[in-house]
């Protein structure tokens, strides 16, 4: 089959089921839909289903168009100006004349006069009431309308300047306006939204035409569905009205007596967080203090953790319970809650990672004091190997705490999923960017990872760093401490312990060998000075014990001998107080047993007169 005839079938077949759904969707069709409207409760309806009657068959498909538009009684034909509806409110009575509800601004201030009138059944004409079933309308118009007119005027949603006073709610582009609404005609207008829970519900005005009725504004049908969750919400209290005026006071919207209830629940959760943290405390004390329990939780360590904990759990304790009572869990503290929802969260995100920072600190000291401070000389090497450890993923798990704080707390704000999709998305770009901005800080991060698994140099370990004989002193994020012999202190990007060359003398095992120089004349013994060589080393306590003192003729020159003498020692430190002390004894014994054979200038002088 030939593309063209392929494609002319397929354009056959959607014009076939365009013409299927436009039948479905006919005046011929509304009729039967009357029993399709449900209430706010069920929007489903329910009918007998019968293979061979195709009336019902339609009817079924009418029923899932019906819950898939909402129950609106929108008609599905697309008009730019306005939503066509086979019928509105018709459980409302008729008004003659009707509302003036031609234009956005119309129907606002029509519905904001009504309702202080309190005229609530005239204002239930400016809603879309076609969720509800006709039966129903006329009975729970006034109510709603009330309802909504309460959550506006709570939320300052009654923003008149805002809206167009054109039909076609137009907004007149001003001069340089780079809005992408100005100049657009629009058939819905977002007056706002309204917080529920943790989503965001936008309230609507939208623009609807009924066949043979001129086009009206109205609120839309799904706003219209949310007003008595959101009011359950933000309901007032019974108790209220036996408060004096001045706690009814809205700063910022908010009542006066709910920042007086929220203070006194926070400063209430602060005692009960002091006093868990207190008793905890005291029972942990308690327990250390038994003579027969000091071999696993020593006093020191127990107040030790009481005093760095007390503090950061007693506010975390708070802020949670804070978080919970703004959460919904008390029912009259909704505008308080909403607005102050995500300080808190934040508040408890911060103090979770501070506890959480104080915890890792604490069991990496006591680590340390139980497992590497009691380290003898002898294990020395056992000793930096663990420092090490300790210090850097104490660190990374630091770090790594922080960054899934962070992506947790930001949970209460954005869409993680679609966060992770758009960072995806954008992975490119954002490379480009960390690499350019954050490659020195996030390179020596990932060194510093790097030395801590493969440790390359670590904690106690000497080292020669441009020419310096230094220590390490401290493995950092980014950065190391050296300390220098003159105890200087050094701070050196991890990544130089990395790409380049280091001479550590410490790794992978500290026993190190040194050499002397000596320069003497050529009539020195130097069986007696290799002699007096060994016997000074052995001699000295800062000698290996094993490796044997070597001394030998390196090298002559016209006028002196060059001695080269080894030595050894357990660590770095050792083997350079042998060595000075070593070459400072041999010194003394030239300069005493061999003092004519030190190196010499010779001048042979020539009496030429008793030559001749």
């Amino acid at each position: 089959m030939s593309y063209p005839q392929r494609f002319s079938d397929l354009f056959r077949l959607t014009g076939l089921l365009l013409i299927g759904l436009n039948l479905l969707c006919t005046p011929a069709f509304a009729a039967s839909d009357n029993s399709l409207r449900t209430d706010a409760a069920s929007i489903q309806p329910q009918h007998t289903y019968n293979e061979s009657d195709a009336t019902i068959n339609q009817q079924n498909f009418k029923s899932q168009l019906a819950k898939l538009r909402g129950s609106s009684e929108v008609t599905g034909e697309y008009h730019q100006s306005y939503y066509l509806l086979n019928q509105l409110n018709t459980g409302l009575p008729s008004l003659n004349p009707p509302p003036n509800l031609s234009t956005p601004l119309a129907t606002l201030e029509f519905f904001k006069l009504a309702t202080d009138n309190q005229h609530y059944k005239l204002a239930a004409q400016a809603l879309n009431m076609n969720l509800f079933n006709p039966d129903i309308q006329r009975a729970r118009g006034d109510e709603l309308a009330e309802r909504l007119d309460f959550l506006l005027a709570k939320k300052d949603l009654y923003d008149f300047n805002q809206l167009p006073d054109r039909p076609d709610g137009l907004i007149e582009p001003s001069i340089g306006s780079n809005s992408d609404i100005d100049g657009s005609v629009r058939r819905s207008i977002q007056l706002g939204h309204i917080k529920y829970l943790s989503y965001r519900i936008p309230i609507y005005i939208e623009r609807v035409k009924v066949e043979g009725a001129d086009p009206v504004w109205v609120f839309s049908s799904q706003t219209v569905g949310h007003i008595d969750k959101l009011y359950e919400q933000y309901k007032p209290a019974t108790f209220e009205r036996y408060l004096p005026d001045f706690l009814l006071f809205r700063p910022l919207n908010i009542a006066i007596w709910e920042y007086i209830a929220l203070s006194l629940f926070f400063l209430l959760t602060i005692a009960l967080g002091w006093a868990i943290s207190k008793g905890a405390g005291k029972l942990m004390s308690k327990y250390a203090q038994d003579e027969n329990k000091r071999a696993t939780l020593s006093l020191k360590s127990t107040t030790d953790l009481i005093n760095k904990l007390i503090v950061p759990l007693t506010i975390t304790i708070s802020l949670a319970l804070v978080f919970t009572l703004v959460s919904g869990g008390f029912p009259y503290l909704d505008d308080i809650a909403t607005d102050t929802r995500p300080i808190i969260w934040v508040a408890l995100v911060i103090s979770a990672i501070w506890l959480g920072v104080r915890l890792i600190n604490f069991f990496a000291d006591r680590y340390q004091d139980l497992q590497i401070d009691g380290l003898g000389q002898q294990q020395y090497d056992e000793y930096r190997i663990r420092i090490t450890y300790l210090s850097v993923f104490r660190r990374v798990f630091i770090f790594v705490m922080i960054i899934g704080s962070v992506w947790i707390g930001l949970s209460e704000f954005v869409n993680i999923e679609g966060l992770g999709k758009t960072l995806l998305t954008s992975a490119g770009i954002l490379s480009i960017v960390i690499g350019i901005a954050a490659q020195p800080t996030l390179g020596n991060i990932v060194a510093g990872i790097q030395i801590a698994i493969t440790q390359p140099i670590r904690i106690g370990d000497t080292i020669m760093y441009d020419g310096n004989w230094s220590t390490v002193e401290d493995l950092g994020y980014t950065y190391a401490t050296i300390k220098t012999w003159d105890e200087r202190r050094l701070f050196v990007p991890m990544r130089y312990f990395v790409t380049e060359t280091v001479e550590n003398w410490s790794h992978p095992d500290p026993h190190q060998t040194r050499t002397i120089y000596l320069l003497t004349d050529y009539g020195i013994a130097v069986d007696e000075v290799r002699k007096k060589f060994v016997e000074v080393v052995k001699n000295n306590s800062y000698w290996d014990g094993q490796t044997e003192p070597t001394l030998q003729v390196l090298s002559t020159k016209r006028d002196t001998l060059q001695l080269y003498g080894t030595i050894a020692a357990d660590n770095p430190d050792d083997a350079w107080l042998l060595e000075c002390q070593v070459r400072e004894q041999m010194v003394t014994y030239l300069s005493d047993k061999q003092q004519h054979y030190l190196p010499a200038e010779r001048i042979v002088l020539i009496n030429k007169d008793a030559d001749s």
